[in-house]
């Protein structure tokens, strides 16, 4: 794909950069879309535009006179894509191998470390035919109900890429939020180095999978003010001790906790100091590295910011299509820490250095969207009938 010019330089036209993501979906997610004007290629050149410009494929259709009509592409959509929510799986199956479709076999061979969290994409009203497709939570954006879905990001040296994803439903639990995730990271024979995961999988049953898994793993604990694990806030410095868990109907776990105790020491003008209290599992080292280990799991926060800054928008009930938009959109992600690898970075006397600058995120977006209109032309005026035009315009124009 790089094109060498005869000066030396290795050059990423926005056309080669359309075609390897437009060929890579028609590879990988493969839909039954075989209209005459609306084929399937069109349809992913569409989706792929609104999600770099942020906005909905019906505006991206109404901006583009030579494109099918957005009734009529989200017609083949709905029709192409699974009707029934256990029929989803094959969806993500799908999603799932474009998102590592660039990936050399070498970089899954390596130990490297994994975040897995849960991204919530706001929804307003009611489920299109199962309760099971919303999941409730904290008030965002003026609902407490969301679509959700459960991501897995590799961290291995500069490269952060999501290697899997799935949709959560409303009855899922943790622990099968978890087996879904490491299933797929199983196929691709991944081997984790550590586990980081957010504090709302703390509970026993999610620890004693990890641990039947054989899987190193930190996860921070939900700590009160009094009681329960806040008892061990005491000394001076951090340290290493055992914590029994006690549940009711899951009985009793003993675990490793790293408490770490943090001094602010004017940073961000806060004093003073701050307990932290992690479980690990197979982590042998000291409680302040481990607070260090685990800063690299918001890596994952930075690429949900990312992914709705790449994702198109719609209203539309139908949880597969928003599923499709959603790993498009992490699909684009994805595509540009690749890009960056290849075409962002510096030669320097200690090794190659990414050059931030050289492409950015909103860079590759302005490429792929100019790439697009070369063949879907943009609208580039406005015809309206003169009989619907404000007579004082009308006037002024023919004055």
């Amino acid at each position: 794909m790089p094109t060498r010019t005869p000066d030396g330089l290795i050059t990423l036209s926005s056309d080669e950069l359309r075609q390897f993501a437009v060929d890579a979906l028609l590879h990988d997610v493969h839909l039954h879309i075989n209209g005459t004007k609306c084929t399937l290629a069109t349809v992913y050149d569409l989706i792929l535009k609104a999600s770099a410009g942020q906005t909905s494929i019906s505006d991206v259709c109404d901006d583009t006179p030579g494109a099918p009509s957005g009734t009529a592409t989200l017609n083949h959509l709905h029709a192409a894509l699974p009707h029934d929510l256990g029929h989803l799986w094959h969806l993500e199956a799908k999603l799932n191998r474009v998102l590592v479709a660039n990936l050399k076999p070498r970089q899954l061979r390596v130990r490297c470390d994994v975040a897995i969290d849960l991204v919530l994409v706001p929804y307003h009203g009611e489920p299109a035919q199962n309760p099971e497709e919303v999941r409730r939570s904290e008030a965002r954006q003026g609902t407490t109900h969301f679509h959700c879905y459960a991501t897995a990001y590799m961290i291995y040296k500069d490269q952060r890429i999501t290697l899997a994803l799935t949709f959560v439903r409303k009855s899922d639990t943790m622990p099968t939020i978890l087996r879904r995730l490491f299933k797929r990271l199983d196929v691709l024979d991944l081997r984790v180095k550590k586990l980081y995961l957010d504090k709302g999988f703390y509970n026993i049953s999610v620890i004693r999978l990890l641990k039947a898994r054989g899987t190193p793993f930190i996860l921070p604990m939900v700590t009160r003010r009094t009681g329960g694990v806040g008892k061990l806030f005491v000394g001076r410095a951090s340290y290493q001790t055992s914590y029994t868990l006690r549940n009711q109907e899951l009985g009793t776990e003993t675990i490793d906790v790293a408490l770490v105790r943090k001094y602010s020491k004017g940073h961000y003008r806060r004093w003073g100091s701050k307990w932290f209290a992690y479980v690990t599992y197979r982590i042998r080292t000291q409680p302040l590295q481990i607070f260090q280990f685990y800063r690299r799991r918001f890596g994952i926060e930075s690429s949900y910011r990312q992914m709705n800054r790449v994702r198109a928008r719609t209203t539309s009930t139908n949880p597969a299509l928003r599923l499709l938009l959603v790993g498009l959109a992490f699909l684009l992600i994805n595509l540009w820490v690749h890009f960056k690898q290849l075409y962002a970075c510096d030669r320097h006397r200690a090794g190659r250095r990414l050059n931030p600058r050289r492409l950015t995120l909103l860079r590759m977006m302005h490429l792929l969207i100019r790439a697009i209109e070369t063949d879907l032309k943009p609208l580039t005026q406005l015809q309206v009938p003169i009989h619907e035009v404000a007579p004082t315009l009308v006037s002024g124009a023919v004055g």
